[in-house]
């Protein structure tokens, strides 16, 4: 304490040099987008519920897994793993292998509804009008891409 007293500045130097450690990071940008189709406000509303009902116990409400069988849905695992992929492809495996152990028992609806969730969050613009169809050979023609 007698240190701080004599030295005001350190405590003020050392919280701006904190600042600029934090400032000098780059940004991690992580908009992407989807040719060919959108999604929508209210499905992603609705994806959500449902992750969080049917994923997040072992993928983790932030996405991040909590499990170490199972993956990421966010940072470099979709940016590798989605990006420059069809909608239909992500949505056949999700639709036939979860929630694990129990491929195919969510509806049709809900697997898009929850695929759309996991677009938004990883940066893909819901519109008031999008709407992923409920057709695994439409969502195949849908493309996610990167900016």
């Amino acid at each position: 304490m007698q240190f701080l007293l004599k030295h005001p500045h350190i405590p003020v130097l050392g919280c701006a040099l904190a600042f600029a450690g934090l400032a000098a990071l780059p940004a991690i940008a992580q908009d992407h987008a989807l040719e060919g189709g959108s999604i929508g406000v209210d499905q992603v509303e609705r994806g959500q519920q449902e992750y969080m009902a049917n994923c997040s116990i072992c993928h983790g409400e932030d996405l991040h897994s909590v499990l170490s069988t199972a993956p990421d849905l966010t940072g470099s695992v979709f940016k590798y793993g989605w990006v420059g992929q069809t909608v239909g492809a992500k949505y056949n495996v999700i639709s036939t292998t979860m929630p694990a152990g129990m491929g195919g028992s969510l509806s049709d609806q809900t697997y898009v509804d929850i695929v759309a969730y996991i677009l938004s969050a990883n940066g893909v613009p819901a519109t008031e009008d999008g709407e992923l169809p409920v057709d695994p050979e439409a969502l195949q023609a849908i493309t996610i891409t990167a900016p």
